[in-house]
């Protein structure tokens, strides 16, 4: 607000001159000039325009308006500057929600136009493309617009059976270890041939039948006899069918890397069940992230129950992954992959023996099976079905026994030291201790991250 040191007379003229500076960005947008003679004139309100009007109506307010007005009071009044603030702290602590990017589809009056570029090169525009689908595959539906809704609905139409082959071979891969086509990246001609064509075909009918629901799939496979048949495989079988690609004896192969951590927390009873969140920083060792070909990644390990999230919620990054799953064949995510590897390498015993995760579970295991059992071959056989879902044996229960007292006696000479292993806390260190080698031991078993 500016004061003139003297009046204006009622002839005076206010001449205001405004110097815009070249600016890229406009420096001002609107301005308004105000004059009055009122003595009792204050600076004016930042308020919007509308509680303005609505300050300067000498009618009758409406109910719409008193509310304007009133929220407005609320959100400057001087006198509700804490409630405002409480209000304001409350707001910027309130947990943030996920959220993602989204497509929507351009008007149908504004398409875009898409052409050929020669040999890949955007300065090269060729001849404009149209949407349509490959013409070895059904056409769209005659007279339906050529738009993401119509591409979506022929995906999943009864007349395109190819999604949901697709989508049930995955699902056999997953259960069986090899898909009904062994090439899931591709069903084309350079693919494999499927072992059980009508099955493929029927899985596929039924899936669409079912609502196209995967869990009813799941059951369905599960539940069949071929799933359910012994996977041991006698010389008798071998002969028939080596590779087991007639189904001749049940599924056996190792689990994908992420459960193979997984299952050994699961079996200690620290997996947390925790859904959702950020990505998580399991322990690793520290040159993996530090020692990495792009610069030097911070990695700092999860505290509670972060430390234990499943393995799909651990933090990914191509130039550093995190090494027990890339240890057990998991994708490195610099291309897009249908179908794992899978390896069997000393890497993967060594892993499963002295990563840090490891020696956690095996310790929490080892110790509830010292504490809860004063018996030592009661022990082993809670600890045995703790981490191989179900009963020893006879002959493998003495196996590990006598493995027991193996390391009972190293540690007893002091070839091993009970307080390097986590055997301190426990009333009988030695004892603890030898429980904890006996739990790395059984984790490192084939059983243990085979599924069969």
């Amino acid at each position: 607000m500016i004061r003139f040191k003297e009046p204006l007379t009622d002839a005076a003229r206010l001449k205001v001159t405004l110097l815009c500076e070249k600016y890229y960005a406009a420096g001002i947008g609107r301005f308004r000039l105000s004059v009055t003679d009122d003595q009792r004139a204050i600076a004016a309100k930042d308020h919007p325009a509308e509680v303005e009007a609505l300050l300067a109506k000498t009618t009758p307010l409406s109910a719409d308006d008193t509310a304007v007005l009133r929220a407005r009071f609320l959100n400057v009044a001087p006198e509700l500057a804490q409630e405002r603030a409480e209000i304001a702290h409350l707001r910027a602590t309130k947990p943030t929600q996920t959220t993602t990017l989204v497509m929507t589809e351009r008007a149908p009056d504004n398409p875009r136009a898409t052409q050929r570029h020669h040999r890949g090169e955007f300065l090269q525009p060729m001849e404009e493309v149209k949407p349509i689908v490959p013409s070895f595959l059904p056409p769209l539906p005659e007279g339906a617009p050529a738009n993401r809704l119509t591409l979506a609905r022929w995906l999943v139409s009864p007349e395109n059976p190819l999604t949901a082959r697709v989508a049930v071979n995955r699902q056999w891969q997953a259960f069986f270890g090899r898909g009904l086509v062994k090439t899931m990246e591709d069903f084309g001609y350079q693919g494999e041939m499927p072992t059980h064509p009508e099955l493929l075909d029927w899985l596929a009918v039924e899936f669409m039948k079912q609502g196209w629901s995967m869990k009813k799939l799941h059951r369905l496979i599960v539940t069949s006899e071929a799933y359910r048949r012994d996977s041991r495989a006698t010389p008798e079988l071998l002969e028939k069918d080596p590779q087991n690609l007639l189904l001749a004896r049940g599924p056996r192969h190792r689990v994908e890397a992420e459960l193979v951590r997984d299952i050994i927390l699961k079996s200690a009873g620290l997996l947390s069940d925790k859904l959702g969140g950020p990505s998580v920083f399991p322990p690793q060792p520290a040159n993996v992230t530090t020692e990495g070909s792009y610069g030097a990644l911070a990695w700092k390990v999860s505290d509670g129950e972060d430390r234990y999230r499943r393995g799909l919620y651990t933090f990914a990054k191509r130039t550093a992954p995190y090494a027990m799953s890339a240890g057990f064949d998991a994708p490195s995510g610099e291309a897009c992959v249908a179908r794992r590897d899978v390896s069997n390498s000393p890497l993967q015993s060594l892993t499963l023996l002295n990563d840090s995760v490891i020696i956690e579970a095996a310790q929490t295991v080892g110790r509830a099976a010292n504490n809860d059992n004063t018996n030592d071959r009661a022990a082993l056989q809670w600890l045995f079905r703790q981490v191989l879902t179900r009963s020893p044996e006879p002959d493998e229960l003495e196996t590990l026994n006598t493995f027991l007292q193996t390391q009972r006696a190293r540690l007893q000479s002091g070839e091993l030291k009970a307080a390097a292993i986590g055997g301190t806390g426990a009333a009988d260190p030695v004892r603890a201790a030898a429980f904890i080698l006996t739990a790395r031991a059984l984790f490192n078993l084939d059983e243990t991250i085979v599924k069969s």
